[in-house]
């Protein structure tokens, strides 16, 4: 964690799950920490937990002016940034002829366009700065399941952005973490009682990984070993896929069921 000592953070998403938890270990090694969040009271705990964190800001990142409050904090107090954890999201739960067509814009606007639009704003604003955008991305940015239709599109739209990028060959600034499901109220907030998806992960771990993969320098980052092998023997046996979602199909039709 030496790379992290004294280093200037910005972490979105931070009031809760695995932005808590990148919060909860970057402190002991720095204060200059700026965590980002949509709940008041999330913040308010964020504050008595952590007294001596140097910024606190409310944001929402599902919608345009969100990223400028950020940028507008950072330029007022920040000569540069060394990482940015672009944390924040939200996961929506439907059959797919249902989703919530008029929240569609804001989903993508809060995983898709508000991560990328920060990242670029962010190389601009220190151009000779060299930093490391963290985006946290999803395993369903490479597998479908049932249920998230319009969650795996945000995810895999940010995998193909990432991949183009990488692809341009730049330089070495974006890094993608691709979680599991995680023991928090992330997917419980998706919908009413949905089914919870296989594997599961704290996200302490989650967090944990994260740090020691860009402290590496890593693009891609997969928490779970376990879903890293999978997706590498399903390139030779693609049954697994498939039988993974029949498997998460039938909890999306038992869910439906007791929908209606």
């Amino acid at each position: 964690m030496s790379s992290f000592k004294n280093a200037v953070v910005m972490v979105t998403g931070a009031g809760s799950g695995i932005g808590l938890e990148l919060v909860k270990q970057l402190y002991p090694w720095t204060k200059n920490i700026l965590a980002v969040d949509i709940s008041e009271k999330n913040l308010q705990n964020l504050k008595s937990a952590f007294p001596e964190i140097q910024g606190i800001l409310k944001a929402d990142l599902s919608k345009k002016e969100g990223n400028q409050v950020i940028l507008e904090w950072i330029k007022s107090n920040w000569e540069s940034i060394d990482f940015c954890f672009a944390n924040a999201g939200k996961a929506a739960y439907h059959a797919a002829e249902n989703q919530d067509w008029k929240g569609m814009e804001s989903l993508f606007q809060l995983n898709v366009f508000s991560p990328i639009q920060l990242g670029i704003a962010l190389k601009v604003l220190f151009p000779e700065k060299k930093f490391r955008h963290v985006i946290t991305c999803s395993a369903m940015g490479f597998w479908a399941v049932p249920g998230y239709s319009l969650y795996g599109a945000t995810k895999a739209a940010l995998l193909q952005w990432a991949r183009t990028v990488w692809a341009e060959k730049s330089e070495d600034w974006l890094t993608l973490v691709f979680p599991i499901a995680t023991t928090t109220g992330f997917f419980e907030a998706a919908g009413k009682q949905i089914p919870k998806a296989f594997p599961l992960q704290h996200p302490e771990t989650v967090a944990k990984k994260m740090l020691s993969g860009v402290e590496s320098g890593k693009k891609k980052i997969f928490p779970s070993t376990l879903f890293r092998i999978i997706l590498i023997l399903n390139n030779f046996l693609p049954v697994i896929l498939t039988i993974y979602q029949w498997l998460e199909y039938r909890k999306f039709n038992s869910w439906l069921s007791k929908q209606t």
